[in-house]
């Protein structure tokens, strides 16, 4: 039976409380838990299923956690050259090395790997977050890549739709061809799903070489005209209406 703290028709889980407030991730505040590192108005849990509200006082590991009211949304233009985490114990360029000191908890929306670059998403939901991510959800991601060569009609073709490398399946919703000369191309492509590394695996596996890889689109997001390195954060205006629709809630 779930453990009630505090009775109330807003209670939820407390980990995905945790995650809301963009602490941190549901699957970490649940490892947390079973560490006994949270603690409910005063008294330690061990068990996900507990529930919580905004009048209890809630503590991991040591500090106090208040929920966010107001879901925010930032984009950021990553360049080339950093990582999508915190902690690389090859002390790597990071991105939060861009991005400004004094707004706690950012959650990055997915992940663009070392030499990929473009739009990047962060938020303080983890639950909008886990949201834009889960593959479920066939939230689209629009590149635009700079391949060696010219690229025909053919592989064009070869590109567009599934593919099975290394018993896992891909694939790419659209591929259309921007402009070409006999050095090199420049294609846009589309995918819904985000696995690790996805459009270079599909290319490596076609043998196209891929000179420059830039995001462009995530869901509704557009990098448009934010300069490279550049770190804004979206008004209520600037949020796409559509965007009610796939969970936003701010």
């Amino acid at each position: 039976m779930p453990n009630n703290i505090n009775k109330d028709t807003k209670n939820i889980r407390i980990a995905k409380f945790i995650s809301k407030a963009g602490a941190y991730s549901r699957r970490d505040a649940e490892k947390l838990i079973f560490e006994g590192k949270v603690e409910i108005n005063g008294r330690t849990i061990d068990s996900p299923a507990t529930f919580a509200n905004q009048k209890d006082k809630i503590l991991v590991d040591g500090k106090i956690i208040k929920p966010n009211e107001i879901t925010r949304i930032w984009l950021l233009n990553k360049p080339k050259g950093y990582i999508t985490t915190s902690k690389d114990p090859q002390k790597r360029k990071e991105v939060f090395d861009l991005l400004p000191s004094n707004i706690d908890h950012l959650i990055p929306i997915g992940r663009l790997d070392l030499n990929t670059e473009g739009l990047l998403l962060f938020t303080n939901n983890g639950d909008f977050s886990r949201y834009m991510e889960h593959p479920k959800n066939k939230i689209i991601r629009k590149y635009k890549i700079k391949v060696r060569g010219k690229v025909k009609k053919e592989k064009i073709n070869e590109i567009n739709g599934e593919m099975i490398i290394n018993n896992i399946k891909y694939k790419i919703i659209n591929a259309e061809l921007m402009s070409y000369s006999q050095s090199n191309s420049w294609l846009t492509i589309e995918i819904a799903e985000g696995k690790n590394r996805e459009v270079r695996k599909i290319f490596e596996h076609l043998d196209i070489q891929i000179n420059r890889l830039i995001r462009i689109k995530f869901g509704p997001f557009e990098l448009g005209q934010i300069k490279k390195g550049e770190f804004i954060e979206l008004n209520k205006k600037e949020v796409p209406p559509k965007l009610k629709k796939i969970g936003f809630k701010g």
